[in-house]
């Protein structure tokens, strides 16, 4: 909040070159009111963790970002640029048509006010190398108000070149459609024939809008291409993606806990610690270092362990030296996307009972 709020109040400052108008807004009113807002926040905090959490959040999870890309999210400037087309859509394809009005219109208050919201932020999480896709998502209603603006007064660019932009509206729901069941075929080989029908759908409703932008203009151009994304997400989002089971290997150790048919499982996993595994098996999920694993393979209760393959030969090692016996179960293949690399899990439980 802090961040976009001063950006913009100091971006103004700058370029009008004057207090007066902040000093309207009350702005020591409004910081006290922000203080009161989050002072339970932080007694509640600080109570149970110190200053640990501030120091980690603040030291090592944020600033850490700025210096370097962290957890593979690291990507160069223009990143956020490209991903707009795709996070914005439909409407991303008349953000190119709205910005010679806006540059035209850029003393204008309301004007200065939406691009003084845009380009300083959306300038530094560009530069900074960790890149999250929900980072610019605060800045998208300005967008949205300026091509609003431009699409009631009827002002979009007639520049043929940025014009040809539109056809976004036909490919991008035909080619995601078509990488998106590609993919599932080539991971599992099923056809995903439930998905076919609303992708070529939603194909031709993005080529209606195109092709018919010209002659009935943005606001009809704009529901066909919303219908567009509509079907396409039932495509994509409702049959493709999740027919891609190796994408989700969470929800695939979650089936192995619930196959092991014992009540009350103790779940634990050593080299994946993604928090989807704990929201799909609870917070009871124990997340340890190979070093305690030994501990846990205990005999006695359900236990399931889930063990990066990577590592297994060193456990069968330190076990073996340890006098340790256990049940190696399956191997769960699948793909870590938010990481961005494959991962093989085994599943391992404590010895049968005599």
């Amino acid at each position: 909040i802090l961040l976009f709020m001063g950006l913009v109040a100091g971006t103004l400052v700058l370029a009008d070159r004057s207090l007066r108008w902040l000093w309207g807004l009350r702005p020591f009113l409004g910081f006290l009111w922000l203080v009161l807002l989050l002072l339970p926040w932080v007694a509640a905090i600080v109570g149970r963790t110190g200053f640990a959490f501030f120091a980690g959040s603040i030291g090592h999870d944020m600033l850490g970002k700025v210096a370097e890309g962290q957890e593979t999210h690291g990507a160069p400037p223009g990143y956020f640029l490209v991903l707009f087309i795709a996070t914005f859509f439909p409407g991303s394809m008349l953000a190119a048509l709205v910005a010679p009005r806006a540059y035209a219109l850029r003393r204008e208050g309301w004007v200065r006010f939406l691009l003084a919201w845009i380009v300083p932020a959306w300038i530094i999480f560009e530069a900074v190398p960790t890149k999250l896709p929900h980072y610019v998502l605060p800045l998208y209603p300005a967008i949205a108000i300026l091509i609003a603006e431009a699409v009631t007064a009827g002002k979009l660019s007639r520049n043929r070149w940025l014009v040809l932009g539109t056809i976004g509206w036909f490919l991008i729901p035909l080619l995601l459609s078509a990488v998106t069941i590609a993919g599932a075929i080539y991971l599992t080989g099923d056809a995903v024939l439930l998905a076919w029908p609303f992708a070529l759908a939603a194909a031709a409703l993005g080529f209606l809008a195109w092709r018919r932008y010209g002659v009935e203009g943005a606001e009809a151009a704009l529901l066909r291409a919303s219908a567009a994304v509509i079907l396409m997400g039932i495509a994509v989002f409702g049959v493709a993606l999740p027919a891609m089971t190796p994408l989700f290997p969470s929800l695939l150790m979650a089936r192995a806990v619930a196959e092991a048919g014992c009540p009350d499982p103790v779940v634990a996993s050593i080299g994946y610690d993604e928090p989807s595994l704990v929201f799909l098996l609870g917070t009871k999920t124990e997340l340890i270092d190979p070093f305690h694993l030994a501990d846990f393979l205990k005999p006695g209760g359900c236990r399931i362990a889930f063990l990066d393959a990577a590592i297994e030969p060193f456990i069968a090692k330190q076990a073996r030296k340890l006098g340790i016996s256990y049940q190696r179960g399956p191997v769960i293949e699948g793909i870590n996307f938010s990481k961005g690399h494959r991962i093989s899990m085994v599943v391992l439980r404590p010895p049968a009972s005599p």
